[in-house]
């Protein structure tokens, strides 16, 4: 296992910026990945802060726990998909957060690790599934690809992927499969590109991208996850306490948008989302397509009727509201 992290956080000064860290808060990063945003939360809320991190990789745990470990009981991890936030408050008993990120990029530590078949630089199994054990999808791109109708094919194609071509990718994925089953991601990725011209998207991007995309978030059942655990999150945010999301495509940024919307709670921190800088994007070309929206729990909502589910069973437990 790699001791260290490749991967690259994005947006981190606007990001804290949003989420303004004190000496003394409480703050949970729902997407540990690399570490970089929890050390910035942990130095920020420095000397008796603490943070929360969660990750459905295990691998990124374990770094964490050595790289963190000289923080004592200021850092918390916990391995789980942050789809489960509110079961995991209610077990750990959390009262409520200053602050809360979510980061809903891939890690590079994943993205460049084959065997999660996430990625089609190199050959790896057609798995896409994010975590392990209990914490991982029930299903895999591979069952997918190889068992569901060309019209769902297509489908989550076009959904998740945004993908004009769908059809024609959904039709050349069963053809394939006539064949033989379709079990490695270069295979895979072969196929999605015979379907397509040669020209097509004139080389901006690789022609499997969006397929890959839409299969790793119908594995995960990403935007489902997503929903619940905002929903969570905003009934875990203490008043004034603020939550900022780093969003890469626009299904997720569409998601937040609206959820922040819809809870008059919240104040809305970013009337438009913020991008990174020109600088950044020229030293990282992965954090092009970020957008960071933030919000922030109004001083008197606890006199607001919410719809929070989480915020009605944490009334329920200890008989206060968050």
């Amino acid at each position: 296992m790699k001791t260290e992290s490749i991967h690259i956080a994005v947006m981190t000064d606007q990001l804290m910026e949003l989420v303004a860290p004190r000496a003394g808060g409480s703050y949970l990063d729902a997407t540990l990945g690399g570490g970089t945003h929890t050390s910035e939360l942990l130095e920020r809320s420095g000397p008796d802060g603490y943070v929360v991190s969660l990750d459905v990789d295990a691998k990124a745990l374990e770094r964490a726990k050595k790289h963190f470990k000289a923080y004592g009981s200021r850092w918390q991890g916990i391995h789980t998909n942050f789809g489960d936030l509110e079961d995991v408050a209610l077990r750990q008993g959390w009262k409520g957060f200053d602050g809360m990120i979510f980061d809903l990029g891939f890690s590079s530590d994943e993205l460049e690790d084959a065997s999660k078949g996430l990625s089609f630089k190199e050959d790896g199994p057609l798995d896409m599934r994010l975590g392990s054990g209990e914490a991982a999808a029930r299903f895999t791109a591979e069952e997918i690809v190889n068992s569901w109708r060309q019209e769902e094919l297509a489908e989550i194609i076009r959904t998740y992927g945004e993908e004009r071509m769908a059809g024609r990718i959904a039709r050349a994925i069963c053809d394939a499969r006539k064949h033989g089953r379709i079990s490695r991601t270069m295979q895979l990725a072969e196929v999605v590109a015979s379907a397509l011209p040669r020209n097509y998207e004139r080389g901006r991007i690789h022609p499997a991208t969006r397929t890959f995309q839409a299969l790793r978030i119908a594995v995960n059942d990403e935007l489902g996850v997503l929903k619940q655990a905002l929903e969570a999150a905003i009934g875990l945010l203490k008043p004034e306490g603020r939550i900022a999301v780093i969003s890469f495509h626009s299904l997720e940024d569409r998601i937040v948008k609206h959820l922040f919307k819809q809870h008059e709670e919240l104040e809305i921190l970013t009337k438009k989302p913020l991008i990174p800088t020109d600088e950044e994007m020229a030293e990282n070309p992965r954090s092009r397509s970020a957008k960071l929206r933030g919000a922030s729990k109004k001083s008197n909502t606890q006199k607001i009727q919410t719809n929070n589910k989480y915020a009605k069973r944490l009334r329920h437990v200890d008989g206060t509201a968050t």
